[in-house]
C-alpha cells in the first residue's frame, strides 16, 4: 500500500469519487421523488448513467492490474504446467490485442460525441464516451505490465514458455 504508483491512485480516486457521486444522486433522486413530490431532478438519472459508466472505467483498470478479474480456473487447472503457462501468454496478448483495438475505436467514438449534447445535462456526449476511452486505456497499460511481469516471473523461476 505504500508503494502505490500515480496510475493507481488516480484511478482509485476516480472511482471513489464517480461512485460516491453515483451515491448521492441516486439519493437525491430518490427523496425528491418520494419525500418531496414538488420537486424533480430531472438531471438525475443521466447523472447517474454518466457516473455509474465513469465508476466501471476507473475500476476495471484496477482490477486488471491486480489481476482480480472474473475467470475460470477449472479449465487452466486441467492443464500442464506448460500448456498453462502458455495459455496465459495467450490470453494477455489477446487482451492487450482486445483492448488496443477499443482504444483506437473508442478516441473516434469520442470525436463523434463532441457535436452531440447530453439531453438533460447539456454536456458533449464525448465526455460520456470518454469513459470507454479512459477505461481500454488504462487496462491496456495493465495488460502490458502483467503481461511483461508474468514472463519475467516464468524467467526467474525457470519455467517454459
Amino acid at each position: 500500500m505504500k508503494n502505490k504508483d500515480y496510475i493507481e491512485k488516480f484511478l482509485e480516486v476516480g472511482a471513489f469519487l464517480s461512485f460516491l457521486g453515483l451515491i448521492i444522486t441516486v439519493l437525491l433522486q430518490v427523496v425528491t421523488r418520494y419525500f418531496i413530490p414538488g420537486i424533480t431532478l430531472v438531471w438525475t438519472e443521466e447523472g447517474s448513467r454518466f457516473l455509474f459508466k465513469f465508476a466501471v472505467a476507473f475500476g476495471a483498470p484496477l482490477a486488471m492490474k491486480k489481476e482480480e478479474y472474473v475467470n475460470v480456473d477449472i479449465i487452466m487447472d486441467l492443464m500442464s504446467k506448460k500448456v498453462r503457462n502458455i495459455s496465459q501468454i495467450i490470453i494477455y496478448i489477446m487482451t492487450i490485442g482486445l483492448f488496443a483495438l477499443v482504444f483506437k475505436e473508442s478516441l473516434g467514438f469520442m470525436q463523434l460525441g463532441m457535436s452531440q449534447r447530453s439531453p438533460t445535462l447539456g454536456i458533449p456526449m464525448s465526455v460520456a464516451y470518454s469513459a470507454i476511452t479512459i477505461a481500454s486505456f488504462f487496462i491496456l497499460l495493465y495488460g502490458i505490465v502483467n503481461l511483461y511481469r508474468y514472463i519475467q516471473n516464468l524467467k526467474s523461476r525457470g519455467g517454459e514458455v
